[in-house]
């Protein structure tokens, strides 16, 4: 499996085609995270008819993929990510410490990103970026 970091839903957003064409080769299974859906919504203004347009395309696009979602457990793993990073001297934003931990405590491998620094201390997890 392999999860998919919100950079790069909007970037697939955007049609970004060096993403475009990485994504023809993966085989892996792709897996979403409810917060990178969160941070996604953050980003759209109600009021505005282009960003309901995007909000569309993402809300189709957390129903065709599986979704993995923020509970205990998957907390208190983004919880050690978070302290294993600040006792090496390293931090990463919130919402990306939530994401790894949701993917590694539900056994992804793997994340796919255009942010690569964000995720590149996370010992548990393979990043793929463009």
């Amino acid at each position: 499996m392999i999860g998919f970091d919100t950079a790069a839903l909007i970037d697939l957003f955007k049609n970004d085609k060096s993403l475009v064409e990485l994504i023809t080769k993966i085989e892996d299974k792709v897996v979403l995270t409810r917060i990178s859906y969160l941070e996604l919504m953050f980003g759209i203004d109600q009021d505005n008819s282009k960003h309901l347009e995007e909000e569309k395309y993402f809300d189709s696009l957390f129903e065709e993929f599986n979704v993995l979602e923020l509970d205990k457990e998957t907390s208190k793993k983004a919880s050690k990510i978070s302290w294993n990073l600040q006792k090496e001297g390293k931090t990463i934003e919130p919402f990306d410490c939530a994401i790894a931990g949701i993917l590694v405590a539900n056994g992804v491998k793997k994340i796919l990103t255009r942010n690569v620094k964000h995720f590149e201390n996370i010992k548990e997890l393979e990043v793929i970026g463009y």
